[in-house]
């Protein structure tokens, strides 16, 4: 009986984060969610007490997920540069499979931001003591000014020069990361 409930619950997890994904959150209703998952309504009650509760859920879900691709690149023996280059390229084909409206009011709550910034600085501090980042400036800036350059990103300017998102994060990343390193990890090839 545990099995059909699990599987009942991972059915509707999953069918509710590929229709919020898709299509976004207002335009999705816990009917809309039990049509397509083939559950009733009283089967989604029995596991979440509103649309929310499911929303929130997903959100937990893919904050894991992230965190986990993040911690996997972070774990890979290759200079900072390239775990940029690589948790961008991630974050990138992550972004694109998921529906503006679904990032702008599930991933950008204060937890994930707090949580990932945590994680930010602590890649950071461990590249200035491999010698990768200039020990000269504080992780804490480095954070804040990438925060800000996130504004960039979450306001569309960027979109005024270029046609690509993937385009305009490698020339973020190159502005903010070039900047940063060492003299002896400044090889642009490296970025590129």
């Amino acid at each position: 009986m545990k099995e059909i409930q699990s599987l009942k619950r991972r059915q509707l997890l999953e069918t509710g984060k590929e229709l919020f994904l898709k299509h976004g959150i207002k335009r999705i209703s816990v009917e809309d969610i039990c049509q397509t998952a083939n559950v009733s309504k009283v089967t989604f009650y029995k596991y979440f007490k509103n649309k929310k509760e499911l929303l929130m859920t997903i959100r937990d879900d893919l904050m894991e997920i992230g965190f986990a691709k993040f911690d996997e690149i972070n774990k890979l023996d290759l200079k900072f540069a390239q775990k940029i280059k690589l948790m961008s390229k991630w974050r990138i084909e992550f972004l694109n499979s998921i529906h503006g409206e679904f990032l702008d009011q599930v991933i950008e709550m204060n937890e994930f931001k707090k949580e990932f910034m945590a994680r930010y600085i602590q890649n950071i501090k461990t590249a200035q003591k491999n010698g990768e980042i200039r020990k000269e400036i504080s992780p804490e800036l480095i954070a804040l000014v990438t925060e800000k350059l996130r504004e960039i990103t979450t306001n569309e300017n960027w979109k005024e020069i270029y046609d690509s998102y993937a385009t305009y994060q490698d020339e973020m990343r190159t502005l903010l990361f070039f900047g940063m390193l060492t003299d002896e990890n400044r090889h642009e090839g490296d970025m590129k």
